[in-house]
């Protein structure tokens, strides 16, 4: 057939030219595979340093290098085997002696690193990886050629060009100085290029979005018409558990995997024991119930508000045929954290107000607790965490505009008594 112009790509690069000579039938991609790799090994056997020669038995001899003894001897039957062997030697010291790049040498400190993950761990250190140093050119650089300069110029520009926050320049700064003490444990490099660099020299660059009040807690209007929809939903529907989640997390504050998690043997007269939290692997995509999020037990008080919730639920289940170990569980078993968290959201939908999670009912509780005198010790006890978190993430301000002018009018009066003296 002859090839004429209006077939043919007017212009185009290399690349363009040989996609369309493959999809045209004009190029065998085969066969230029196969030529090439034959050039390959001609290229490597012309190279081979020792005499290639048939014995009086009859068998092909040549030697190979060795580290230990200089050169070995290699005796095979077959001629082509041999040269088989000559061939696939040195594509492996080729491979054994390329330069190690970043890339190699992270997923080599990841190789050991992961045995100590979760699934989910796991799954976010991927996610990482691919957010911050898939495709970049950092990632092909030879680890021994980086140096302090080349890390300093690539986060500076990760954290421009990607917005980050402290909290992120910390991470991505995290992933790179352990890959370089895994590079040094594993000898890939003597030095130490990240010695006099630390995560905070970066957070100049960094972006920080501060939360409104409105993202971290709900304020009394929105709590009050939140517990008022679930109510009246309960009337219309008062088999539906994921409702009275939702209000077991606005008196509580807990965790919605600990909510999920709750069992009734996990109820006495006086208390709940918080022991445990669903989970979800994100790798098998799988719920799973697991310790708590410290790992610790903890014991929270039952109100009489507390109590009367349990006892619904309890008889609400009963009715309904559906009672199980479990405190939030339906016909279909179990209710999982996700269900409960976007119970929340679509009764917010339903209101046609600002979408709230769940964890903004733990602030909430939190920061109730705070503003009316409970210490950080007392409120990290019962929510299980830390003071210094408690103060950092979960303590906010959530006095009305009353309340504070009380606070100055009773300051006020002490003063002037005070003055008046």
């Amino acid at each position: 057939m002859a090839i004429t112009n209006d077939i043919l790509p007017l212009k185009g690069n290399m690349e363009d030219l040989l996609r369309f000579g493959v999809q045209n039938g004009m190029i065998d991609i085969s066969s230029i595979q196969e030529k090439i790799e034959m050039k390959r090994r001609e290229e490597i056997l012309s190279k081979h340093p020792y005499k290639i020669w048939q014995g009086t038995d009859g068998k092909w001899r040549t030697y190979l290098p060795d580290k230990e003894k200089g050169r070995v001897l290699k005796k095979i039957s077959k001629k082509e085997d041999l040269l088989d062997i000559i061939v696939s030697f040195y594509k492996l010291q080729e491979e054994v002696e390329k330069p190690k790049t970043f890339r190699d040498a992270y997923f080599t400190w990841r190789k050991s690193h992961d045995l100590s993950l979760s699934n989910n761990s796991i799954q976010h250190y991927n996610t990482d990886y691919k957010r911050y140093f898939q495709g970049s050119d950092f990632e092909s650089i030879p680890i021994t050629k980086i140096n302090s300069e080349i890390v300093s110029s690539f986060m500076i520009t990760e954290v421009k060009d990607k917005s980050l926050c402290k909290k992120a320049c910390k991470t991505l700064f995290g992933y790179i100085k352990n890959t370089i003490l895994s590079a040094r444990i594993n000898h890939l490099i003597t030095g130490n290029p990240v010695e006099f660099l630390e995560a905070k020299q970066y957070y100049k660059f960094c972006t920080e979005k501060p939360r409104s009040i409105e993202e971290t807690v709900i304020s009394d209007d929105t709590w009050k018409m939140l517990n008022a929809k679930i109510e009246e939903d309960k009337q219309k529907n008062p088999a539906y558990l994921p409702g009275y989640a939702v209000q077991f997390a606005m008196l509580t504050g807990c965790r919605v995997g600990e909510i999920s998690a709750l069992r009734w043997i996990d109820i006495t007269k006086d208390y709940i024991i918080i022991n445990k939290s669903e989970k979800y692997d994100r790798i098998r995509k799988e719920y799973y119930i697991d310790k708590t999020k410290n790992g610790k037990e903890r014991i929270f008080p039952i109100s009489k508000e507390i109590r009367k919730l349990l006892d619904d639920i309890k008889r609400v289940s009963e009715k309904g045929g559906f009672l199980s170990e479990w405190i939030f569980s339906d016909k279909e078993g179990r209710i999982h954290s996700q269900v409960i968290s976007s119970c929340i959201k679509n009764k917010c939908g339903q209101l046609g107000i600002e979408k709230v999670g769940i964890h903004a009912c733990r602030r909430t509780v939190n920061s109730k607790m705070r503003c009316n005198g409970v210490s950080s010790i007392v409120a990290a006890s019962l929510l299980g965490h830390t003071e210094q978190v408690n103060d950092q993430y979960y303590t906010f301000d959530v006095t009305s505009i009353k309340e504070k002018a009380d606070i100055v009018s009773l300051i006020n009066s002490q003063i002037g008594n005070s003055c008046e003296q």
